[in-house]
């Protein structure tokens, strides 16, 4: 049913096991265009022998009875090949019958929907993990196709949080019956009128980093109402698994994803991380054929930078945040009401 081949990309940790000298192993993996998942690894330091994969369709539920593939731990990678592309599976290895690692794909391809990417595995509070399989960023799932449908009832789909503004909610495929929509509208952050006034020339190239800038300070202070009924959906174990997605998956989704990571505890290093996948998972030259076609270079180069991750933008909305509440975890408890009792649920629910 599976086999080996090629790979890159998903920080994942090691879990626990009984060595008190347990090597550093750095796992990535990414699915591509034909369902199969590819994975690399690094050990430090160097370690021989071999590494065993384990596969499942429950992240929760991987049993260790027989291998799907297996690998020299020196050759740093390969590919699982799977017979049912429409599938999500989730994968353990084992590097010496030791040193366990559970990992998945980040990002996960499903037709008509761009920048769909789980945010498992990342490390979080006290040594934790986020489990695999709950929580989804993604770009617009509207014009849903019956695969794509399909693909999404794989995962496990239960709760789609739209944050689209209510101008932008146009022929939705209904298809989405089949889901939980919770319509949760932001408007900052609806690329439409930027892109409109870029065609027509109304806003220079060199003044469109200002303009995101702003646009992601005005979202962390316009919307602390909206950004609670979205942790009040996230606090309900009962809704999960959940995605939540805007336009094209980033700004509006960028914002709401970092804080949901720094409230569980992630890494500042690691949220930027996830931030600048879009960049791998956006087709920008596609948005740039389609926006700018024919436009001066200058269009070009502004509707580059407006569908690219730059790290001042994502930084100007913690600067923003900082500048009213000194930090992050002050504007999650007053601004957004996430007192220490509603963030250890979120934990509880969300961490392994």
């Amino acid at each position: 049913m599976y086999k080996n081949l090629l790979s890159w990309l998903s920080i994942i940790l090691l879990l626990p096991s009984c060595s008190d000298n347990s090597p550093n192993i750095s796992v990535v993996c990414e699915e591509n265009d034909v369902g199969n998942c590819i994975i690399k690894w690094e050990t430090a330091p160097l370690i021989k022998g071999q590494v065993k994969i384990y596969a499942s369709t429950d992240p929760e539920m991987i049993t260790e009875d027989i291998p799907v593939a297996m690998a020299d731990i020196a050759n740093q990678r390969l590919t699982v090949i799977t017979n049912n592309p429409k599938e999500r599976y989730y994968y353990l290895m084992v590097f010496n019958n030791q040193y366990r690692v559970k990992v998945a794909a980040r990002n996960i391809n499903i037709q008509g929907v761009q920048n769909f990417r789980d945010l498992g595995g990342y490390q979080a509070a006290a040594g934790r993990n986020i489990r695999w399989g709950m929580l989804y960023r993604s770009g617009e799932i509207n014009h849903l196709q019956e695969c794509s449908f399909k693909k999404l009832e794989h995962l496990g789909i239960k709760t789609i949080i739209d944050l689209r503004s209510n101008q932008e909610l146009t022929n939705v495929s209904p298809l989405q019956k089949g889901f939980n929509v919770v319509h949760i509208p932001i408007a900052t952050g609806s690329m439409d009128g930027i892109l409109k006034d870029l065609q027509q020339k109304k806003i220079k190239g060199d003044t469109i980093s200002r303009i995101i800038k702003k646009l992601y300070k005005e979202l962390t202070i316009r919307y602390q109402p909206e950004y609670k009924k979205i942790f009040e959906v996230l606090l309900n174990k009962e809704n999960y698994p959940i995605v939540f997605h805007c336009s094209e998956g980033k700004g509006r989704t960028d914002v709401v994803a970092a804080l949901i990571l720094t409230a569980l505890g992630v890494n500042q290093d690691v949220i930027m991380e996830d931030y600048h996948l879009s960049n791998n998972y956006l087709s920008i030259p596609k948005a740039v054929s389609k926006y700018a076609y024919k436009q001066p270079v200058q269009s070009q180069e502004a509707i580059t930078t407006l569908f690219s991750t730059q790290d001042e933008f994502l930084n100007a909305a913690k600067e923003e945040i900082e500048k009213n509440y000194g930090d992050v975890d002050t504007y999650l408890k007053k601004g957004l009401g996430l007192n220490k009792e509603k963030r250890a649920r979120l934990r509880d629910v969300l961490l392994e």
